[in-house]
C-alpha cells in the first residue's frame, strides 16, 4: 500500500502498531518497513482512498 498498490503478503511478516495489524509482502520487506514505520504508514494511508475506490 505504501508503494501505491496492493500485494500478496507473507502471513508471517506482520506487526501490530497502535492496535492495528500491518501485513508485509515478505520478511525482507518487513525489515525495510521497520526502519521507518511511521513514514510507511503515512504513505499507505495516503494511497488507501485511491486504491480502495479503484483508482
Amino acid at each position: 500500500m505504501a508503494q501505491g498498490a496492493t500485494a500478496d503478503i507473507d502471513p508471517e511478516a506482520w506487526k501490530i502498531v497502535d492496535g492495528k495489524l500491518y501485513l508485509n509482502l515478505s520478511k525482507d520487506v518487513q525489515s525495510l518497513w521497520e526502519r521507518d514505520v511511521p513514514g510507511y504508514i503515512r504513505k499507505a494511508d495516503a494511497n488507501w482512498p485511491r486504491l480502495r475506490d479503484g483508482g
